[in-house]
């Protein structure tokens, strides 16, 4: 192995700093997003049957992948590797796609969110709808659909017949605004991460470049 430190004069340390530190960023930004998938599946691991577990699944995944990548970049834009940077870039690519989608498929999912949440509270058993109506403090889906078996949803009307509670709020638009604001910001977050990723990506693809360009013995990293 050959310290290419002397061989590369010319790599101007606008490339290397700053792409470290725009790793570093991304690192935090992939445990930001871990937590958030980790507080959304928390969230919502008891109301599986009615709210897709797969987005903050996906979260908690390629925000591990980040952790990993970006400390690899860290080390190989410090040393210089162009074999190292190459992987790194390539793998950061296939990350932005990813992150992509999770962005592309918050916004579809928002624009049609009501039937498939509908069809999930029908499929769902009592028990689940049970504590979505605690956590969410509502009581049956709809006016048209306001079936409930929650005792605290239930009052007595004097006719010793339990009814369902009009002071309290139907599910429908509580669960739809609950998903879409969680959404929300898990697209949010890829987009912002994406964006910082296609930078951090230039400037490895600069730094390549500029290796490329450096006079180099026959010998490779």
């Amino acid at each position: 192995m050959v310290d290419t430190s002397d061989l590369l004069p010319k790599t101007p340390r606008y490339l290397k700093v700053p792409l470290i530190i725009l790793n570093a960023i991304l690192w935090v930004l992939g445990l930001i997003l871990i937590i958030i998938g980790g507080i959304a599946l928390s969230k919502i691991k008891n109301m599986k049957e009615v709210i897709s577990v797969s987005l903050p699944a996906g979260l908690i995944v390629i925000g591990v992948f980040f952790i990993l990548l970006t400390i690899v970049g860290c080390v190989v834009a410090y040393k210089e590797k162009l074999v190292g940077l190459v992987f790194y870039t390539v793998f950061m690519l296939v990350l932005l796609i990813c992150l992509i989608g999770v962005g592309g498929g918050s916004i579809t999912y928002r624009n049609d969110i009501e039937t498939p949440i509908y069809k999930g509270w029908e499929k769902s058993n009592p028990n689940s709808r049970v504590f979505i109506e605690n956590y969410l403090e509502c009581c049956g889906w709809n006016a048209t659909n306001a079936n409930t078996t929650n005792t605290k949803c239930l009052k007595d009307n004097g006719t010793g017949t339990p009814t369902r509670d009009d002071s309290k709020p139907f599910c429908e638009a509580l669960i739809v605004d609950f998903v879409n604001d969680n959404l929300y910001l898990a697209g949010s977050a890829a987009v912002a991460i994406g964006v910082i990723e296609f930078i951090s990506m230039l400037f490895a693809l600069f730094l390549i470049i500029r290796i490329c360009n450096s006079p180099r013995s026959k010998s490779y990293d």
